[in-house]
């Protein structure tokens, strides 16, 4: 056993004597994927030492959907840190489980979160292009228009750039975000951003529509965080959730469960495990797909929620990883 292995057992991030899905996703990997470049490992070998130090401590996670039989996926992410991945055999909602304190999680995304994530051609102006663009295409999937003056939020704004769209047609656009800098580079462009969370919003007037685009996968508890946003829709608006798909990963991740996984997403939903949480939430889905993107509306709370993907959900990430080997199998005989 190496020894940053049996640190990461020590301090608690993974577990002795547990199967992982396939022995490429066990800590420490061997693999290096496109995602782990020379601008961002610095900040990786960062949080890797703040975990086995025990500088970042843990807390464990329970499954929003309730108690299930589990699967260990992965104890590691795309960038070589330690993560244990979990798939709900029932439900076919998957966490990272333990995952880091309240303390850690905000100084990682006030230091760490943007410099790791960040891909080898980023610049701000891309970044803002690349917003401006995915705001188009939600505007464009709108099941009827937005009327003109209609209010919309964006959670989770970065430079809010997704909000420009919107602005464009009339609409009363507002957007927040904890990234300070990200905030004061979207207010140089003329939009209203504001630095936090739904309190920099709570005491406004509803909003007809709340977009949260590949947000709902960090929060700590998501059925609270879609709760909150619940509360902010006008009674007839829309609420718009994207998030990362499990059984999406053969056409967005290049079929790689390992290049899925990344340690700022506690949650890895399917179409089906999503409906679940925002009914529980009070949201209920009238559009959507495996991409994963939904719209809904604000109804009563279906505490009872349930779903049923867990053996879909095994039966993909077998499939994927034995189309994974059998790819480089091919390539290391030609």
């Amino acid at each position: 056993m190496t020894d940053v292995r049996q640190r990461a057992i020590d301090r608690g991030w993974i577990r002795r004597g547990e199967s992982v899905l396939s022995e490429r996703l066990a800590y420490p990997s061997r693999i290096e994927t496109a995602d782990l470049h020379d601008a961002n490992r610095a900040t990786r070998d960062r949080v890797v030492a703040d975990m086995l130090s025990g500088r970042a401590t843990l807390v464990a996670v329970e499954s929003c959907l309730g108690v299930d039989e589990e699967l260990l996926v992965a104890e590691v992410d795309r960038y070589g840190i330690p993560l244990r991945t979990v798939l709900s055999r029932r439900s076919g909602l998957m966490r990272s489980d333990p995952y880091y304190d309240p303390a850690y999680v905000a100084e990682f995304y006030r230091d760490h979160y943007r410099s790791l994530y960040r891909p080898k051609r980023f610049s701000l102006s891309w970044f803002v292009a690349e917003q401006i663009r995915h705001g188009q295409r939600i505007l464009e999937k709108l099941p009827t228009p937005l009327r003109p003056g209609a209010r919309v939020l964006d959670v989770g704004c970065g430079m809010g750039g997704m909000l420009a769209a919107f602005a464009f047609k009339g609409c009363e656009v507002v957007g927040f975000d904890y990234g300070a800098d990200y905030v004061a580079k979207g207010r140089r462009l003329g939009l209203d951003v504001r630095v936090g969370g739904f309190e920099t919003v709570a005491d406004e007037r509803p909003f007809d529509l709340i977009m949260m685009s590949h947000v709902l996968e960090h929060a700590a508890n998501p059925i609270e965080f879609a709760r909150s946003a619940a509360s902010l829709l006008a009674d007839d608006g829309l609420c718009y959730v994207e998030v990362p798909g499990i059984l999406n990963i053969r056409n967005g991740y290049d079929g790689d469960v390992l290049t899925y996984l990344q340690n700022a997403h506690q949650w890895h939903f399917t179409a089906g495990t999503l409906l679940a949480v925002l009914a529980r939430a009070g949201l209920h889905v009238e559009r959507g797909d495996e991409s994963i993107w939904s719209f809904s509306r604000r109804g009563a709370e279906d505490t009872n929620a349930r779903a049923a993907d867990g053996a879909r959900v095994y039966n993909e990430l077998m499939d994927l990883e034995r189309a994974l080997a059998q790819r480089r199998s091919t390539a290391a005989a030609a």
